[in-house]
């Protein structure tokens, strides 16, 4: 069960200044959010001369060209009002790695690089972050010891795994309008109420200040009845530098003080972590690379269901959401780490029964279209 840490005894002048902070909070992060808003505007009318745009393809269905300058407005608002907020706990090094990642997010919609030379950068930045951070300690409370995986060497490993993982599980999920921001703001919001229960004031203000960032761009991007399709996208500079931060910080909870159970912590993001390895399981079963692209995605599969793109983002938001507050009561209730891990199991299954199905309905209703042409033309 998680405790809050014991509050030191505060003078006088503290006691009556303990309300400031949340003014403080509130007002900076209004102030990430309208800088996150005012960036976007700014940033589309530079998107086309910097080709910055993504266009429509056999993948892609939209209509004109959509500015990719989501992820930069929102990296630059939580970077700056975090920074001159004050003396804060996010090393040098998580900085530098979120530079780097979003540096190398832009060249990718610039310049759509290689997909090995992005991993490769990608597994780099990784280790540079776990080094300077001291992220590769992780608790795996009663599930198994570190000796199982290999002591302290292992659990560097999976702490690099899940970094390059989840980065990628995010640009994966980048597929239609509203999940991928939506998505992290339903995992920010469960690490935000963790980071409060702890106590753990130095990171309290820089989840606000990205949940407020990120708010700021779904303005933008998610649909809404005022908002009939998105005008500026993430891009895989937001997309991958939201993962690498959820990861950071999923690694943090499980590796400090208070040592939460990494297995636990996975509540917060197993959808996007479940339907990407799903993903590249079916790729490589059907001999493809587990990189290439396709639209077996599970938002592609919502929607071959018949919902729209905008009920597909949101029903998986939702569904995240409630992981991620079974995660939570897991920990703040004490539920061993092997009896959650094992609902992770069920969440894994549930999902790979819906997609198998969706999959095989859709071959079924093609093979239904294309077998009667088949007959009037022999």
């Amino acid at each position: 069960m998680l405790h809050r840490r014991p509050n030191t005894v505060m003078t006088k002048g503290e006691r009556r200044n303990k309300g400031d902070p949340m003014v403080f909070l509130l007002l900076e992060s209004s102030a990430s959010l309208a800088l996150s808003a005012f960036l976007i505007v700014f940033l589309r009318r530079l998107a086309i001369p910097l080709h910055l745009i993504d266009l429509p393809d056999h993948r892609k269905i939209h209509e004109g060209a959509i500015p990719l300058c989501g992820g930069i407005a929102i990296f630059l608002s939580f970077a700056g009002i975090t920074l001159l907020s004050g003396p804060l706990s996010l090393g040098l090094g998580f900085w530098v790695a979120m530079g780097l990642i979003t540096i190398l997010g832009v060249a990718d919609d610039r310049f759509t690089l290689p997909a090995r030379t992005r991993f490769l950068a990608q597994v780099l930045i990784a280790l540079a972050l776990i080094t300077t951070e001291g992220l590769g300690r992780l608790s795996l409370g009663d599930l198994l010891p570190p000796e199982a995986i290999g002591g302290a060497a292992g659990l560097f490993i999976l702490s690099a795994t899940f970094i390059v993982g989840l980065v990628n599980a995010w640009n994966m999920m980048d597929g239609i309008d509203g999940l991928a921001g939506g998505s992290a703001v339903a995992a920010l919001v469960w690490i935000l109420l963790l980071v409060v229960h702890l106590d753990e004031e130095g990171l309290v203000f820089p989840v606000m200040a990205l949940i407020a960032a990120i708010i700021g761009f779904l303005i933008f991007n998610a649909r809404s009845p005022w908002r009939p399709k998105a005008a500026v996208y993430l891009g895989d500079a937001g997309s991958t530098t939201l993962g690498a931060i959820i990861a950071y910080l999923v690694l943090r909870l499980s590796g400090g003080t208070d040592d939460l159970p990494f297995p636990v912590l996975l509540w917060l993001v197993i959808i996007p972590v479940t339907d990407t390895l799903s993903l590249m399981v079916r790729r490589m079963l059907d001999h493809r690379s587990p990189m290439s692209a396709d639209r077996r995605h599970l938002h592609h599969l919502l929607i071959d269901t018949g919902l729209s793109p905008a009920a597909a983002s949101y029903t998986i938001i939702v569904v995240s959401f409630l992981c991620g507050g079974v995660g939570y009561l897991g920990l703040v209730a004490g539920v061993p780490a092997s009896v959650m891990t094992i609902g992770l199991f069920f969440v894994a299954f549930a999902h790979t029964a819906f997609v198998l199905a969706v999959e095989a309905s859709v071959r079924h209703r093609l093979h239904r279209i294309v077998r009667p042409s088949i007959n009037l033309h022999p």
